[in-house]
């Protein structure tokens, strides 16, 4: 029966005559001894060098894209590609230098004239074979390439071990032992049967190394010719303690988990994700990706700080061009209040003018009139199912549509979704926060009635602002409109609303209805 001990659990007898015949590579020892090579060493050094790489390689460049993930959140991904990684490592290389460890068995195969032992690391399994009745060998190759030796026991009592070496010639020397064991114990080995366990296993030794036993001249064997340095085999291996749990590799993962995390989540990860999202939303090669919405994404995040200087410069530099390209015309206090406005928005975390529209003393029918008067001045925007931009041809928006195209795809791409104008990306439209004392955009007219009560004139005011807490506006506009009768009032108020974007954008392009 096979008993598996952890080797420093062993009773001290067995582990130093163990440790003898391990530093020995069984030189000298009363047995015959073959090493055993493990791949495991070499298959966790080289599996943990991977695993590390491809965490790195993975988190730090924008294959898969993660790296514009939350630097914590990937530090934690890495921490654990790392760590694993380097478990597999280390504990390939503590395998690898093993020898000499008191704690560590090794990897090896050894048997004496009492025991089977097979050495895995850190455990021990050891095997009675003081009643072997016979051994052999089965060797195995590999397209004529040898690979590994196993040694088949048959034991007592019909019970049976194997074992696997990576030497043929230790492999026929162990057989060769054991069948001499098997032989001197037998009816034919006469007083060898007698002789004590080492003296014993150094003549079976003798054999499987010479193939003939040691004698004199007078033919008796002759132990003086058996070469032992051990001359004590231990007769029943057992647990002599418990081996207490090691806690430093424990406490050195430890450390190190969390060494590795503050390193990539502080100091690693914040400054290659600021770049690569510099470098994602500034490309200008094929395809471009610099776009105003772009832009504004990176300054949203406070984290992004190494190039915001650079990034609110070209930002800028879209608003300037749309200032540039606004057509002239109609009044100019409107026109320099829009400039004033899309000047405000380049340092703005969003784009977001509001605009209020009032009807003071409203007549029937006020509340259509607000909302299409002010629905015409912002214009149409959509989004469409495939998540792209469908902006109407009037109103601000349209012509800012008009005057900032979408950026155009290169030859052979397809944007799916395609991208929105450029125009609309720099401004857009909402109501007036509730917080807010003004809006940016505040229109109030009133039809104020004439004596004979069958006419009316139309009295308008445009104020544009960019403080929202100041009640001076940056542009004011007023229009005395006509007299006309009630019936005119949406007339009216369109022409007075084509006055109102010609100043501000330029263009009067809200069809008659």
């Amino acid at each position: 029966m096979s008993q598996t001990f952890v080797f420093e659990e062993l009773d001290e007898a067995t582990r130093s005559y163990l440790l003898a015949v391990r530093d020995a590579e069984g030189a000298g020892a009363p047995g015959v001894f073959a090493p055993v090579s493990s791949s495991m060493a070499g298959c966790g050094c080289i599996g943990g060098l991977i695993i590390i790489a491809v965490t790195l390689a993975l988190t730090l460049t924008n294959w898969i894209n993660v790296i514009y993930d939350d630097p914590v959140r990937v530090a934690l991904l890495q921490t654990a590609g790392i760590l694993l990684g380097g478990w597999l490592f280390f504990a390939g290389i503590r395998s690898a230098v093993g020898k000499g460890n008191r704690k560590m068995a090794g990897n090896w195969v050894y048997v004496d004239p009492l025991h089977l032992y097979q050495a895995y690391r850190e455990q021990v399994t050891v095997t009675k074979v003081d009643e072997v009745v016979e051994a052999n060998f089965t060797h195995n190759y590999n397209n004529g390439s040898y690979q590994n030796s196993v040694v088949n026991v048959l034991l007592g009592g019909a019970a049976s071990t194997s074992v696997t070496v990576n030497n043929e010639q230790r492999a026929e020397q162990m057989v060769v032992y054991l069948n001499y064991l098997a032989w001197a114990r037998g009816a034919e080995g006469g007083e060898r049967a007698g002789l004590p366990p080492a003296s014993l296993g150094g003549l079976a030794k003798y054999v499987a190394k010479n193939d003939a036993e040691p004698k004199d001249a007078e033919d008796n064997i002759n132990l003086n010719l058996v070469e032992l340095d051990i001359t004590e085999v231990p007769e029943e291996p057992t647990r002599e303690h418990r081996a207490m749990p090691s806690l430093l590799p424990y406490i050195v993962m430890i450390a190190g988990a969390a060494g590795v995390f503050y390193l990539m989540s502080q100091v690693v990860n914040p400054p290659l994700r600021d770049d690569a999202i510099y470098d994602a939303v500034t490309k200008s090669t094929n395809p471009p990706s610099m776009e105003p919405r772009f832009l504004r994404a990176y300054l949203i995040d406070p984290r992004n700080a190494r190039h915001r200087d650079d990034v609110k410069q070209k930002l800028g530099q879209f608003y300037d061009d749309a200032i540039q390209r606004l057509p002239p015309g109609g009044d100019p206090k409107l026109r320099d209040g829009m400039i004033q406005v899309l000047r405000s928005l380049k340092d703005a975390d969003q784009p977001i003018v509001s605009v209020q529209v009032s009807e003071i003393g409203a007549k029937a029918g006020a509340e259509e009139r607000v909302k299409k008067l002010r629905d015409e001045l912002v214009g149409r925007m959509d989004v469409n199912a495939d998540g792209s931009v469908s902006v109407g041809p009037h109103g601000i928006l349209g012509e800012m549509a008009r005057i900032m195209p979408p950026i155009q795809e290169p030859p052979g791409v397809t944007y799916n979704p395609k991208p929105p104008p450029i125009g609309v990306q720099l401004i857009d439209f909402a109501e007036k926060p509730d917080d807010a004392k003004h809006a940016h955009f505040e229109v109030t007219y009133e039809f104020v009635p004439k004596p004979n009560g069958k006419l009316y004139e139309l009295s308008a005011k445009v104020e544009v602002r960019t403080n929202l807490d100041s009640d001076k506006p940056d542009a004011e506009f007023t229009e005395e409109g006509r007299l006309v009768p009630e019936s005119k009032f949406n007339e009216e108020l369109e022409h007075f609303r084509d006055k109102v974007l010609q100043g501000l954008v330029g263009k009067m392009q809200v069809p008659k209805n």
